[in-house]
């Protein structure tokens, strides 16, 4: 190679070092604006709903048990300002934001719905309701300035949430451009979250015009309500919700403007157990393959211009004793505060997991009708285990033969498995995934492992 040829190859060299650099700060830091700072390096959400004046504040040490690192609740305008138009924030906000902090919990706040000295109490569309939006939405980023950095704003504008009738998105757009400039003027450092869709807004070209127009102009995330329950056999589980919001995240967002550096959210998603609903022992899978999947995206778009940030499961507490009403059977734990078996695969997965989380890799792989799912550190990972998840994403049963490199490994309670020689074992594929937990081999090697359908 001649000095010509070696400079030319340095040249480009280092035009691609400055490009990767460039790439990184232009989406990198607002890609991760909205990232968990600390602990795991995506959200692992609950929506508590404390902020419905009738509902006690729980513990929330069951909250950590279960790898909660954010919760997402209500701050509703018409219970912040008063008749005299002056702003007071309820106490028992307070107290769950002083709450949540004290556990290592980030709050996530809703700002939203109406308030009757403005449009009716209806969504705020006139220039006088809009700027008493804008008003009660600084004073609340205002008060808790240091301890609330994540605002939503608003809640399903496309639906008739709070008693208003459904928004379209030119209204939605006035309501971002009023109130998002204002909150970002207060503390640039605000995570601005928009969206907060129905899923119908997600197929009905909703949120398509909203994007063009410019939504996540004045935003750093885009939140969605992801619930596929009610799509039909195999489009209503969760692995399905995974394949849908990657093909969202790489090929639906980038095409619109003002996305690129901009987080994905999924602020609602989860699977009821009523009576016409799904049984509470598939809710446990589903909350459990949810789980391990939202890794498996958070780890796959990590690197891309709009980073999948996690999920926020709805809810925390069924919201009513009816077992015919779809909101009364959503919660992790009864209206009571005992445990469902949703919460108890959760906790359970949480024992399984790598212990050093900040840095895990989950790969997603497939053996004829099989979902596999491993989990590890991304990289040097010195007597930290590998989690390997096997389960039927069909709901359906299947005996697996499993070759694994551990002699002696791990089986989550759930996991039918019978020895068959040294390192093979038989197990059940089902719904609910079977968690196997493998030791980590000496230095430089990984744990290796082979599925086959019997």
């Amino acid at each position: 190679m001649n000095k010509m040829h070696m400079f030319i190859c340095q040249s480009l060299q280092h035009a691609l070092l400055a490009l990767t650099a460039f790439c990184t700060s232009a989406w990198g830091a607002a890609a991760h604006h909205c990232a968990p700072t600390t602990g795991p390096s995506h959200w692992q959400g609950v929506v508590t709903h404390y902020g419905f004046a009738n509902r006690p504040l729980g513990p929330f040490a069951p909250k950590q048990q279960v790898g909660v690192n954010t919760i997402r609740d209500e701050v509703f305008w018409d219970q912040v300002q008063r008749a005299d138009g002056s702003f007071q924030i309820p106490q028992r906000i307070d107290a769950l934001v002083d709450e949540a902090l004290r556990h290592h919990i980030t709050p996530m706040l809703v700002l939203g719905y109406g308030h009757p000295a403005h449009d009716q109490g209806g969504k705020p569309r006139s220039a006088q309701a809009l700027e008493g939006f804008r008003r009660y939405a600084v004073h609340v980023a205002k008060h808790f300035q240091g301890r609330v950095r994540h605002f939503e704003i608003w809640n399903e504008w496309d639906a008739d949430t709070g008693g208003a009738p459904a928004g379209d998105p030119d209204s939605y757009l006035q309501l971002i451009q009023k109130v998002a400039p204002a909150l970002r003027a207060l503390d640039p450092d605000l995570c601005l979250v928009v969206g907060a869709l129905t899923p119908a807004a997600q197929f009905n070209g909703w949120l398509n015009k909203a994007l063009a127009q410019g939504l996540l102009k004045h935003a750093d995330a885009l939140s969605l309500h992801t619930y596929n329950y009610g799509e039909g056999r195999g489009k209503d589980t969760p692995d399905s919700w995974h394949r849908d919001l990657q093909w969202f995240i790489d090929k639906e967002l980038p095409q619109h403007p003002f996305t690129r550096g901009k987080s994905v959210l999924v602020s609602e998603m989860g699977w009821a157990n009523h009576q016409t609903g799904v049984s509470e022992h598939l809710q446990a899978a589903y909350a459990l393959r949810l789980r391990l999947l939202s890794l498996a995206l958070a780890h796959q778009t990590a690197h891309t211009a709009n980073p999948y940030l996690g999920h926020w499961w709805y809810d925390w507490q069924d919201d009513g004793d009816n077992p015919q009403d779809m909101e009364h059977r959503y919660g992790l734990t009864r209206r009571s505060g005992l445990p469902k078996a949703a919460w108890t695969a959760l906790k359970e997965v949480e024992t399984f997991l790598p212990t050093q989380s900040r840095d895990k890799a989950a790969h997603i792989g497939s053996e004829g009708a099989l979902t596999t799912l491993t989990v590890n550190r991304d990289g040097p990972a010195p007597h930290q285990p590998t989690l390997l998840a096997i389960w039927h994403p069909a709901n359906e049963q299947a005996q697996v033969s499993v070759l694994l490199s551990d002699e002696a490994p791990r089986f989550s309670a759930a996991c039918e498995a019978q020895k068959m020689a040294l390192q093979k074992w038989r197990i059940t594929a089902s719904a609910m995934p079977c968690l196997i937990q493998l030791k980590q081999p000496p230095r430089g090697q990984r744990p290796v492992w082979e599925t086959r359908m019997l």
